[in-house]
């Protein structure tokens, strides 16, 4: 009767082992496919260039008619600061180029370039070299969108306008840079969240290990059980040594 009993025990403890080991397993797997995911978009992106999400300014824009529409990305490095600058410099003056031969088709007479181009330079220094170069872009657009305006439209002051695209400019990119620092939060958050998923993966995954060592522990002892009833059926079962 004891046997029977021990026999039984040991049925129930292996069937609720290979349940509980299922479970373990599964949730395991479950975390794992959503740590991963999580974790490696948490990475692969990075921060944004706030550049990117500057806005390019029109005239149309200035004189209260549209909207910017979103510049292009500014991939710079810091081996190309050099070239960046050479080349913002050229387009600095030849967007105050474009604004004096404006303002000579309006008005009747050319202010001198090289004012106007310092007026634009003091703007362009006070800005971070990872948005100055996207200046010099965005004001040389607005400066060749000027001298291609209708001869009819009324006169445009320039300096009005400079200092007006600078504030679109410069409140774009803080708005940027307030999104690149939300999702570099956010990032981390699903970062920290990602992690706390796969070490949970992991610790369920390293319990359906034991529970598989154990499982087999307990198939081992049943087997031992029943070897000597096994053992003493053949013995039951073997004919009976010949006598001489």
């Amino acid at each position: 009767m004891l046997g029977k009993l021990e026999t039984l025990y040991l049925n129930i403890l292996r069937v609720g082992i290979l349940v509980l080991a299922t479970v373990l397993l599964v949730v395991a797997v479950i975390g794992a496919v959503i740590a991963g995911p999580m974790l490696l978009s948490s990475f692969g992106g990075g921060e944004t260039n706030a550049a990117r999400m500057v806005r390019d300014d029109s005239l149309r824009d200035y004189l209260g008619q549209g909207t910017g529409a979103p510049g292009a990305a500014d991939a710079g490095d810091t081996a190309r600061i050099e070239e960046d600058a050479r080349r913002s410099d050229r387009r600095i003056r030849e967007a105050a180029a474009n604004i004096s031969r404006y303002v000579q088709a309006k008005q009747g007479f050319a202010p001198v370039t090289a004012a106007v181009t310092g007026y634009i330079q003091e703007r362009y220094d006070s800005l971070p070299e990872s948005l100055s170069d996207r200046y010099a872009d965005s004001i040389l657009k607005l400066s060749e969108d000027l001298t291609g305006a209708p001869t009819s439209a009324a006169p445009v002051d320039v300096d009005q306008m400079i200092d007006w695209h600078f504030g679109q400019f410069t409140r774009a990119a803080e708005e940027a840079q307030q999104r690149d620092a939300l999702r570099a939060v956010e990032d981390q958050a699903r970062r920290g969240t990602a992690m706390a998923a796969g070490a949970a993966a992991v610790s369920f995954f390293m319990m359906f290990l034991l529970l598989v060592f154990v499982f087999v522990l307990v198939k081992i002892e049943r087997n031992l059980r029943r070897l000597p009833v096994l053992v003493e059926r053949l013995e039951d079962q073997s004919p009976a040594p010949l006598t001489p």
